[in-house]
């Protein structure tokens, strides 16, 4: 793959997304927020893949996985006004199935549209099968890091107040002063906790903190370090020893990983 075939990628991209901006009423401020998180986290994936010792071809391939991952949220929010994929449909599906209907790999070796396609399948999955390759499951990996270094400053984005969008985000989720405290026994016990333990807003930011357990790379847990994602996190949650205790696990957890070699 050369960078020309990037280049047209992201020229059609671009024109597929803006058939979503004349949505009725704030339709399009959704639209504009996941083609802002794409761009985002190519940018992340390149990274990430640099630091991994890619090389440029390879680094192509994962930038365009990264460019077409979340292909599905386009439709999928014109068509039931949600990113939550339980109230509507798996939007990596929903990705590969606009990727097929315009056939915009189609010039890409079968290998190459494995590759890219396996690792969109495979982003959002809760945990990823043992039956991939090793280089399908490396890129899906990367794709995985890469995805969640940008949610995780889009969430601390609005938590911080630099945004309106958490309905968007994250469906109309209550807010107060408590927590689920098996969520915290399970963060203590470096579980990745399930989206159905959530109860409040308080419980969501928890579940976010989970997923540092999720990360497959040094060099990611070196980026959530230096950009103080836990600790902005736990900062919008409420002052108790239990999540002060969380926030020094997760950090002697990420430090630890930190120092591994890719």
């Amino acid at each position: 793959m050369q960078q020309a075939k990037l280049d047209y990628f992201k020229n059609w991209f671009k024109n597929y997304v803006a058939l979503y901006y004349d949505l009725p009423g704030d339709g399009v401020r959704p639209i504009l927020l996941k083609e802002q998180h794409t761009k985002r986290t190519c940018k992340e994936i390149v990274l990430l893949g640099r630091e991994s010792g890619l090389n440029d071809e390879d680094l192509l391939l994962a930038e365009t996985a990264a460019l077409f991952h979340d292909i599905g949220r386009f439709p999928q929010w014109k068509n039931y006004s949600t990113f939550i994929d339980s109230a509507s449909q798996d939007h990596a599906l929903l990705g590969l199935e606009v990727i097929s209907q315009h056939e915009i790999l189609m010039d890409l070796t079968a290998d190459e549209r494995e590759l890219i396609q396996v690792a969109i399948r495979h982003h959002n999955l809760r945990k990823l099968p043992l039956s991939l390759s090793p280089r399908q499951d490396f890129f899906s990996r990367l794709l995985r890091d890469a995805d969640k270094l940008d949610i995780w400053r889009l969430v601390i984005a609005e938590l911080e107040g630099h945004g309106n969008l958490v309905e968007t985000l994250e469906g109309l989720i209550p807010t107060g002063n408590s927590f689920n405290h098996g969520i915290v026994t399970e963060l203590m016990e470096r579980k990745v906790p399930d989206f159905s333990s959530v109860r409040n807003r308080n419980d969501m930011i928890l579940l976010r903190l989970g997923w540092v357990f999720d990360l497959n790379l040094p060099m990611s847990c070196r980026q959530v370090l230096e950009r103080h994602y836990v600790e902005r996190l736990c900062s919008n949650l409420p002052a108790r020893r239990e999540i002060q205790e969380v926030e020094e696990s997760l950090i002697s957890y990420l430090k630890s990983r930190a120092k591994e070699r890719s």
